[in-house]
């Protein structure tokens, strides 16, 4: 062991500087300043020292490579900046009605249905990858019944959560309303229309996932846009027209969810 560490010892070592040298500039360009740092560098590859520094691979280039990002990414960004506005258009209109308590109601319930549904959302994370890893290999079949599985699993986990919203939403909204609370009687009933979106908004996400995995974002966003306008409209017509009030908000933003749902399993 005493003459294995002498051998280490006395090997010639790489001094850091150099080391950061070699990630930044080429081959060439190293061996002079191993040589003043005392280190020895061997250029095993010939082409190295024609070496095109490695930050600059990764900037745009204008290629078709670029293109191909930028198709697939812009699209993605514009559909999760349009998701939001369902919530937002509710609280918008739902604020026109004057009555704070309906507001706090409206907020504690989507709380309680959001937190259900991400507990859910796990199945669209997992249908992106193993779509794109099929239909990457050139198996449209197995895409498919990727995509049917994702299906069938958040029908089962969604009609177990709706049950729950539906039947007893008390229980989930004492968590983040106590029940004495003024606003406690709007959250229940938001909550309770509400819970009747639950499969038909993890549909939708089955459905963006399905489609991100075939880089077809552009089919999403226009889903998102055309359930974003219906709830745009119904919320202030079964708000103030039928004299809902925030319940017709909650029936506007699941007719809006249910139509999205539709749009992508006839798509």
């Amino acid at each position: 062991s005493a003459r294995m560490a002498a051998k280490i010892a006395r090997r010639p070592r790489l001094q850091p500087a150099v080391l950061l040298l070699s990630l930044l500039v080429p081959c060439t360009a190293l061996r002079g300043a191993a040589a003043r740092s005392g280190g020895a560098v061997a250029c095993i590859d010939s082409a190295v020292q024609h070496r095109v520094p490695r930050w600059r691979d990764a900037l745009p280039r204008g290629d078709e490579l670029d293109d191909r990002i930028l198709s697939v990414a812009l699209p993605s960004i514009a559909n999760l900046a349009v998701i939001p506005l369902v919530g937002a258009v509710d609280t918008f209109w739902i604020g026109r009605m004057g009555d704070a308590l309906a507001l706090a109601g409206q907020g504690a319930a989507n709380q309680v249905f959001f937190s259900t549904y991400f507990l859910i959302a796990f199945i669209p994370t997992i249908t992106a990858p193993l779509v794109a890893k099929a239909a990457g290999g050139g198996d449209i079949d197995g895409a498919a019944r990727r995509v049917c599985e994702a299906l069938f699993l958040a029908n089962v986990l969604g009609a177990l959560g709706t049950a729950l919203l539906v039947l007893f939403p008390a229980a989930p909204l004492s968590v983040v309303l106590p029940p004495t609370a003024p606003a406690f009687e709007y959250a229940r009933r938001y909550l309770r229309l509400r819970s009747l979106s639950l499969i038909p908004a993890l549909l939708s996400s089955i459905g963006f996932a399905a489609f991100r995995g075939l880089l077809d974002n552009v089919t999403p966003l226009r889903v998102s846009l055309a359930s974003n306008a219906l709830n745009l409209v119904l919320d202030p017509v079964l708000i103030f027209g039928a004299r809902l009030g925030v319940a017709g908000a909650a029936v506007a933003t699941a007719a809006s969810e249910v139509f999205a749902g539709g749009l992508y399993v006839a798509l």
